[in-house]
């Protein structure tokens, strides 16, 4: 397993300031009056505590109750006393765009995971417990850390997604070289495109996929220097091998 990144030689403080600056330009939804927790420091707050292992909004505001330093090193003057209570995070949160979340987190990762040398990410799809929405996930093996989220709707599927992602994920990500995933993924479009990108990909192929088995039995096989497994080929294929 590969070890945590720890994205030296920038230092915590170093890191929380150019968080706080790309949330920086998302609009408060909130009236100025009153607002107690600035939208930067809350947002850099939930992502600091996410990463740290928090999966629910009562547990953010626990890391927030126990982890008075991290407030200090966002710029809270009280911290002891500005943990925001779960339904401040969930007021604030539900008012946001998705959107300029994302884009602020992922410019944000990009910067950081630049420095580490992330090449290969790995995606799948996976349905929340708690809400039952489907999402395609882009997890940067090096890191151990999801860089991208989608939802796949009804009318949609996760190929569709991918195909639908790839020249933004490439965009932000332009150190990304190669994706890897399960056999779903093995299909001649989506390769085609990826290897347009300039990128590549390591896909698993099952039996059950039968010409594309074929053909790859066929191909590596002559680079293999042996003849082709017969019980694989069927049909027209088995001519191929005369």
């Amino acid at each position: 397993m590969p070890a945590p990144f720890s994205p030296a030689p920038e230092t915590p403080l170093d890191l929380c300031a150019s968080l706080l600056g790309k949330f920086r330009p998302i609009p408060d939804p909130r009236s100025p009056r009153g607002v107690r927790h600035p939208l930067p420091e809350l947002l850099a707050l939930c992502v600091i505590a996410l990463l740290s292992g928090a999966q629910n909004l009562t547990q953010i505001h626990r890391f927030a109750k126990t982890n008075p330093e991290v407030l200090e090193a966002l710029g809270c003057k009280r911290p002891k006393r500005w943990a925001p209570v779960t339904a401040t995070l969930s007021a604030v949160l539900g008012a946001l765009r998705v959107s300029d979340l994302q884009i602020a987190v992922t410019e944000w990762f990009a910067e950081i995971f630049a420095q580490a040398r992330v090449t290969v990410a790995a995606v799948d799809g996976k349905t929340s417990r708690a809400s039952g929405v489907h999402v395609l996930n882009v997890f940067a093996t090096d890191v151990r850390q999801t860089i991208w989220q989608a939802e796949v709707d009804e009318k949609a599927n996760e190929i569709t997604v991918l195909r639908k992602i790839l020249p933004e994920l490439f965009e932000k990500y332009p150190f990304l070289q190669i994706l890897t995933g399960d056999a779903l993924f093995a299909g001649n479009p989506l390769c085609s495109e990826i290897i347009q990108h300039g990128r590549h990909y390591l896909f698993q192929v099952k039996g059950s996929q039968h010409q594309l088995h074929e053909k790859l039995e066929l191909v590596f096989a002559r680079h293999l220097n042996r003849d082709p497994d017969p019980a694989a080929l069927t049909g027209e294929k088995k001519g191929a091998t005369r």
